[in-house]
This record gives C-alpha cells, structure tokens and sequence, in this order.
C-alpha cells in the first residue's frame, strides 16, 4: 500500500512541476498578486483635492488651511471666491471636499465660542467622504485646542497591533487566504478532472490501487505545494510591507495544513461531479465568489443580515481570515483561536467525507 502510494504522490508531484504554466500559477502569480493588489486595497485617503472658500481671510483661517495640508490628508486644488463657484467645482469632480469658513472664524477662535468651518463632502463615494469628514474633524479639534491654550484632548486613541491603522495589515493575510484557496480549490479541481477526461483516473482504478489511497495521492502533493506557496507569499509579505508573523509559526502551518486539506476535500468533491475541466472552473467560481464577499475581508460580517451571519459559519475562507489575522497581526495564541480553528476542523472533516462518499459511490 506504502509503496503504491508512494508511486502515485511522486508522479502526481512531478507532473504538477512539469507543465511550466502550472509552475507559474501557481507559485509566480500569487507573489505578483499579493505585492500588487495589498497596493491597490488602501482605505487611507492621501492629498484629497478640496475647494477652499476662506471669507475670513484672517492669520487664523490661513493657520488652520495649513494644518489641514500640513496633515498629508488634504491639498488645495482650487480657490472659490464664493459658495456656488466652489460646487460647481465639486459637481464637476474637480474636487473632492469644499471647506467653507466663514466671517468672523478667527474672532470666535480667540474666544469661548471656539469657531466653526463648514465641509461639504461628495456623497456618491460614501466611503471616502465619511473618511474625509473623519480626517477633517480630527484636524480642526487639534487646532482648536491648539489655539485655546493647549488644553489635552477629552480622549485618548489607541490602536493596538496596528497604531498607524495601515490597511495593508489587514488586507495582505486576506489576500494570501484568497491566494491559498485559489490553489488548493480550483486549480487542483481542473487538474484532476483533466486526468479524468483523458482516462487516467479510468485506468488507475482498474489498478489494486484502493480509493483512500488515490485520494491522498492526488491531495497531497497540493497541500505540499500550498506550504511552498504559502511561504513565498509570507517571505513577500514581509520583504515588501515588513509584515511579520507575530504568532506561532507552528500555529499557523497547523492551521494552513487544516485549510488545505478542507479546500482540498471541495476539489475533490468537485472533480466527482464535473465531467470536464469547464465545469470544473464555472462550479469552483460559482463557491470561490461567495467565499471571498461572505469571509469579512471586504465587508464586516457584523452589518450583515443575521441569516447571512450564520451562512458564513459554513464559509472556511471566513475562520482561516480570522485566524490569519490573529496569528499575523496580533500574535493570537490557541486560546484565544480555538473557536475558528475547531470550526476550520469541523469544515475539512465534512467536506473530505463527502469527497470520500463521492468517490466510492462514483467508483463502485
């Protein structure tokens, strides 16, 4: 049995090295992906174009146009000399913010009034614009504080393991689950339904080979490959964004080993019930979409309706997100992951019996 094993994980093995585009997919294209698209998914706003309309024209209102482009956040695209001239402005998209200040700022500045700014934001990029009035109101109460003696803040914010709030810390772990279910679920999906359309499946079962047997051999050489990748990816990480892994290494090959071999399981579960390699792609899009919206990476899973929320306990990409982010980001230990990782386990022991069924019924 050992030795027909054997046999089979090398020649699946060698065969995934021998074919130069599968080499590339699947260990060149993660790594590009991750140094590109961890740059694209940024949620900090920098040298946002704003209108300024300053009708104070005062020491003061220049004092705070200066904090809000000392910040890095905001930069003066144009000047209005009035309201209507400075939505057009906004209308137009030539500007993404209008700061209004009016009459009189810098004499309620000096006095108990404190003063106020207007800012108007474009609504039609929701996200962005609550960012802008984020970033403004924290700007505008420094130097007002500033301006009335220095008086300490009323709150004090931390953010621990990422005091910066960099995006990247958040969404480069996403982005290597993304990778990881990627080679683990679709591409081993098509490439045991290729063996399947040129009959080799057909001949290796008229083999002693048993079913237990062909299923490791043809799961483990991509749970091997899947470590390979997944290092690339952390080396990347860590190379270019200096994101490093604040938990246990242990911990998390545990965990990514768990991932695999659920993914590995869907493949297979797939491959039983596609005929050819296009059924194969459209049946591992058609779960690899759900998976990504419905993990937490794009969307909070809080703000979701309460049926959604319990759909994504069934989502695998969803517990091992939550477990990257623990073990990468905040050095989370077993106790504090025990939930997501029994709940990883729980998903890769239904979807490898399933697979197991499948195969017996599909080979008797």
């Amino acid at each position: 049995m050992l030795n027909r094993f054997k046999q089979l994980f090398i020649k699946e093995f060698l065969e995934l090295f021998r074919d130069p585009r599968m080499r590339v997919l699947t260990f060149l294209f993660p790594v590009i992906q991750i140094l590109v698209l961890a740059q694209a998914f940024v949620l900090e706003l920098h040298n946002v174009d704003i209108v300024l309309v300053d009708f104070d024209k005062s020491e003061i209102s220049r004092e705070v146009v200066a904090e809000f482009v000392g910040s890095g956040h905001f930069r003066i695209s144009d000047y209005a000399d009035n309201m209507k001239q400075a939505e057009s402005l906004l209308a137009a998209e030539k500007a993404r913010a209008i700061i209004h200040i009016p009459a009189g700022f810098a004499g309620k500045v000096m006095s108990a009034a404190g003063g106020e700014i207007a800012l108007i934001t474009d609504g039609t990029g929701s996200n962005d614009s609550g960012l802008i009035q984020g970033y403004a109101s924290s700007i505008f109460a420094d130097f007002l504080r500033k301006k009335n003696g220095g008086l300490p803040p009323l709150t004090e914010s931390i953010a621990w393991f990422n005091p910066n709030l960099e995006s990247r810390y958040y969404f480069v772990p996403g982005l290597i689950a993304i990778q990881m279910i990627v080679i683990s679920f679709l591409l081993a999906s098509i490439a045991i339904v290729k063996e399947k359309e040129i009959g080799t499946i057909e001949q290796l079962m008229v083999t002693p080979i048993t079913v237990t047997e062909f299923i490791l051999g043809k799961t483990l050489p991509y749970m091997a490959i899947g470590y390979i990748a997944t290092t690339m990816m952390l080396i990347a990480a860590f190379g270019f964004y200096g994101i490093s892994v604040k938990g246990s290494w242990v911990l998390l090959y545990f965990c990514v080993g768990i991932f695999l071999a659920g993914n590995l399981g869907g493949a297979l579960i797939i491959s039983v019930v596609s005929t050819n390699q296009q059924q194969a792609l459209l049946t591992s899009f058609f779960f690899m979409l759900p998976f990504v919206m419905l993990s937490g990476l794009l969307f909070p899973i809080r703000n979701m309706p309460m049926p959604i929320q319990y759909l994504t306990m069934l989502n695998p990409l969803r517990w091992f997100f939550q477990i990257l982010n623990g073990i990468i980001g905040k050095g989370s230990g077993l106790n504090e992951l025990l939930l997501p990782i029994m709940a990883q386990i729980g998903i890769a022991i239904a979807f490898i019996s399933t697979a197991i069924f499948k195969f017996h019924k599909a080979s008797d």
